[in-house]
């Protein structure tokens, strides 16, 4: 019974991430006829944004707000969601699989190195 409700509570958190993929649904505007373009230039430019700020941070020696921080990694999530949806790939599965695979590497005492399939 424990596995169960173990069980139930890790697919609770996977869905979690399929309604905020379909809450991303309800804001996308962009043109659906180079829709993976599109999306991928917007991620680009979003983890660009996120590592300028980070950069200034470093020459400034300023402070990168949480909130700030929180803005954009938000800003990337998006646009990993509509990749994903482009897709017809459910957020739910893109963390399941890369759960599985750190766990795996982790028992194998593989996370560090380099490398796709180690």
């Amino acid at each position: 019974y424990e596995d169960q409700e173990g069980d139930e509570e890790e697919m609770a958190q996977w869905y979690e991430f399929d309604a905020y993929q379909d809450f991303t649904d309800t804001t996308a505007i962009y043109p659906q006829d180079n829709a993976q373009e599109y999306l991928m230039y917007g991620l680009i430019s979003e983890v660009g944004e996120l590592a300028g700020k980070m950069k200034k941070e470093l020459r400034d020696a300023s402070v990168f707000s949480r909130d700030d921080f929180i803005k954009e990694l938000g800003d990337v999530l998006w646009y990993v969601g509509q990749l994903a949806s482009s897709n017809g790939i459910f957020l739910s599965d893109v963390a399941k699989v890369n759960v599985e695979k750190l766990k795996s590497r982790k028992e194998r005492n593989k996370i560090s190195g380099e490398g796709d399939n180690r």
